[in-house]
């Protein structure tokens, strides 16, 4: 493993803004705020996504704020292009691979062909695929990094070493993907836990090895545009 990243880049007030505008924001209040408007003035799928669009953008705009110094940071340490990319390229072939596997582990374990995360997000893109696409493309990446690897990943590291920093992290991404499933009972999605942990670990991995936050959104951009294509494909052409 390469040098750990600069300690106490970011605070740990900050750090926890972020989390908990994540974890009790937006996976609590903020869709409880638009199922209350949605239901209170009888709105059309389009308001619907209207202002869901603006929690995703407020989601954003927050994260760009609060985690600005993760941001400067990794602005300033940002390497040579060509090594940049080289490196990213290499890590995204490894979680390719690394993803091929636990998926088809988890295929043969479970029996299904993919979790009820992708075939929510599935449904929801045949409704609103602007939306859906903005939330996979642009929201996910930025977001998900800035709190999963600028916040738990980052302030963990700080205390502890990169295994465990690194687990936290992708087990808390990884988390994310099957709560719902969990809450609805679903417990044969555990086993997802594989995948999205293992994508959120090289996530970190990528953090660390080339500093710049950048590198794991680029993977994370990356693997959901591929997933989209895919979702594109099973949408309009099958």
């Amino acid at each position: 493993m390469t040098k750990k990243l600069e300690s106490k880049i970011i605070s740990d007030q900050r750090i926890l803004l972020l989390v908990l505008n994540y974890f009790v924001g937006y996976m609590f209040l903020y869709p409880l705020l638009i199922k209350r408007i949605f239901l209170l003035f009888k709105l059309d799928i389009k308001a619907y996504d209207f202002i869901s669009l603006l929690i995703y953008l407020g989601m954003i705009l927050f994260c760009l704020f609060v985690g600005l110094p993760i941001l400067k940071e990794s602005i300033k340490r940002f390497p040579k292009i060509k090594k940049y990319f080289e490196s990213v390229l290499i890590t995204f072939v490894a979680l390719y691979f690394i993803s091929g596997i636990t998926s088809t582990i988890v295929m043969l374990v479970t029996n299904t062909d993919q979790s009820a995360n992708q075939a929510v997000i599935i449904e929801a893109f045949k409704q609103s695929p602007a939306m859906i696409t903005f939330s996979i493309l642009f929201y996910a990446p930025f977001v998900e990094e800035m709190v999963f690897r600028g916040a738990i990943f980052r302030g963990l590291r700080d205390r502890f070493n990169f295994m465990t920093a690194g687990l936290i992290s992708g087990i808390s991404f990884g988390m994310i993907h099957v709560f719902d499933s969990l809450l609805a009972g679903n417990f044969i999605d555990l086993w997802y836990l594989l995948t999205y942990g293992a994508l959120g670990f090289l996530f970190c991995y990528s953090y660390e090895k080339n500093k710049p936050i950048f590198a794991p959104m680029l993977l994370h951009f990356i693997n959901n545009l591929l997933g989209l294509i895919g979702i594109i494909i099973s949408v309009y052409f099958m």
